[in-house]
């Protein structure tokens, strides 16, 4: 099996994936993913607020 390694776009921490997840494989915890999409969710709001 070949690892590969990645920077999480939230946290900035690095971990280790398989190589052929890699492209799936964005945030090292599950805390990064709720995170990321609690972002983007205020995002939607705030864009569709704006007038």
């Amino acid at each position: 099996m070949e690892y590969v390694r990645k920077i999480c776009p939230i946290c900035g921490s690095e971990f280790v994936v398989l190589k052929k997840v890699e492209d799936k494989a964005i945030y090292c915890t599950l805390e990064c993913l709720s995170a990321s999409q609690g972002k983007m969710k205020r995002e939607k709001i705030s864009s569709l607020m704006t007038v």
